[in-house]
């Protein structure tokens, strides 16, 4: 409570004895303990234990003791001083707020958090009886009560006191105070601390109209004040309001930054990530394809803002279903991603992830199930088993064991993935697919197939890789084993001649053909044998 309007019982007013005074001033100024103790008594005596150089002496005493190592002697002598003292002069004299605060802060020095904390409640609800709620000396009390309060780890009796601060400061000193501030930020962290991102979302919020007001829209307080306010609207899922933040912090570092400023592009970067949480998917497309060319004009290609950036493009792509371009994106990037920001990264981690998930649907499952094998571990622990990544990893490594439980992880995945992705996404259609060969492939069961087909046609075209090998398994299914040989020849010949020998449908139905081919001459092997 130093610098609080308070009486100061540091230093004597005078007895109007003049060789007293003097005995005084030379036991202050370092004399023996015991004379203090017996000047005291002195005091109480002729003058009265409410006289103020009687309680400098009984303080210099238990300041002493503070300054020998012992702060809980000094506050327990200083309570029982307050303790006398009450009796004669009542609670709210100015040397009771004196003794008190002594008190409240010796008992902050011992790190007594609850004690420090209960003592300057009490000093607060004092003074502002003694001289109003909006006195400088019980403001200040209330903010070290607060500020003690969230010492004893009572984070939402921190956020309640801090929040009741702040109202007594608006109304005390305005919005526009320094204080108000500091305290503002306070709020936000204990908010933070107590598990209430929209709290601490709605704080921001404040705390940014606030600097710009007070500093203007590009002083790096106001900036910082508005990253935080990004953060936090992300944190409490609100993604639209992530994204108007983050859109007003590029516009405000763009009044003094110019456009290839570092800062610059990272806000763009997280500008265009936010449009993905928030399902502006297009929105995100148009940024990336101008924040990418931008990025490698003005940053080295293995910079940590580019690689970000292209992580996150990958992830778009990934879910506006061009798989194939995600692929090729991580592809390039995942070394450099492992080197730069480390194989614990989350950015690192959901790469991994989208590179299985694409492996898949260019039918390299055996990459895939690799992948995913490496990766079911750290998926599990950052994420926990029910997330749609997870239960992608468990899923196929299951499958590969041949082990019936992975079956349920794809209807749970289904379930997941297709709000997210839509139910033509390459990935749904293959998990949907994985689902209906499971069940009954009897004529209801073809017929689901077929209709099923009609989508993947629909979705994906009649020469994507996926509506190849489906196209190459009904033909499995509805022919006998030579005539099915001899379409999935056709089928070959048909995809190699349209569509190229390298395209992904092409290396499909070849090998549709070659592994069915292998079954037929292998079964005829074994009849003649």
């Amino acid at each position: 409570m130093r610098g609080v309007v308070l009486d100061d019982l540091r230093d004597p007013t005078g007895t109007g004895d003049p060789g007293f005074d003097r005995r005084v001033r030379e036991v202050l100024d370092g004399g023996p303990a015991e004379d203090a103790g017996e000047l005291y008594e002195e005091a109480v005596g002729r003058f009265g234990a409410d006289h103020h150089d009687a309680l400098t002496l009984r303080v210099h005493t238990a300041l002493r003791q503070e300054r020998q190592g012992d702060p809980a002697g000094a506050a327990i002598a200083l309570s029982g001083a307050a303790g006398q003292l009450s009796d004669s002069v009542g609670p709210l004299h100015p040397h009771m707020l004196a003794l008190q605060a002594e008190t409240a802060r010796l008992w902050g020095e011992c790190d007594l958090t609850d004690l420090a904390a209960d003592s300057y409640e009490r000093l607060a609800e004092t003074t502002a009886q003694a001289r109003g709620a909006d006195n400088p000396g019980a403001l200040a009390a209330y903010e070290r009560f607060s500020w003690w309060t969230g010492k004893t780890d009572r984070v939402g009796r921190a956020v309640e006191a801090y929040t009741e601060l702040l109202t007594r400061q608006r109304r005390a000193l305005g919005p526009n105070h320094e204080d108000v501030l500091e305290t503002r930020t306070e709020l936000i962290r204990w908010h933070a601390q107590a598990g209430d991102p929209t709290g601490a979302a709605r704080a921001c919020a404040d705390q940014v109209a606030a600097r710009a007001r007070v500093h203007g829209p590009d002083h790096p307080d106001t900036l910082a004040a508005r990253v935080q306010l990004v953060r936090w609207c992300s944190e409490a899922g609100d993604e639209a309001g992530a994204v108007r933040a983050c859109a007003e912090l590029l516009a405000a570092r763009e009044l003094s930054r110019p456009p290839h400023h570092r800062e610059v592009l990272n806000t763009r970067r997280l500008l265009a990530r936010h449009r993905i949480g928030a399902g502006d998917l297009l929105a995100a497309e148009r940024d990336y394809e101008e924040l990418l060319p931008d990025l490698e004009r003005h940053l080295p290609v293995d910079h940590r803002l580019t690689l970000l950036a292209r992580a996150d493009h990958a992830r778009l792509m990934f879910l506006l279903g061009e798989t194939d371009t995600a692929k090729a994106g991580i592809e390039e990037r995942i070394e450099d991603l492992e080197r730069v920001l480390g194989a614990g990264h989350e950015s690192t981690v959901t790469a991994r992830f989208l590179l299985a998930a694409t492996r898949v649907t260019v039918g390299d499952l055996e990459g895939a199930v690799t992948e995913a094998e490496a990766l079911l571990p750290e998926l599990s622990e950052r994420y926990g088993d029910d997330h749609h990544t997870t239960l992608f990893a468990r899923a196929h490594v299951l499958e590969a064991r041949g082990d019936s439980a992975a079956i349920g992880l794809y209807r749970e995945l289904c379930e997941r993935w297709t709000p997210v992705l839509g139910p033509t996404h390459p990935n749904v259609l293959l998990v949907r697919l994985r689902l209906a060969t499971e069940g009954d492939l009897g004529k209801d069961g073809r017929r689901h197939l077929s209709a099923l087909f009609e989508e993947f046609r629909r979705a994906l075209g009649s020469t994507h890789g996926l509506t190849v090998m489906f196209r190459a398994l009904l033909i499995t299914l509805r022919s006998d084993e030579a005539t099915a040989l001899a379409e999935l020849g056709d089928l070959y010949r048909t995809c190699a001649q349209t569509l190229g020998p390298d395209a992904p449908g092409t290396r499909a139905a070849l090998e549709a053909y070659t592994e069915w081919r292998e079954l037929v001459l292998g079964d005829r092997t074994r009849r003649s044998a």
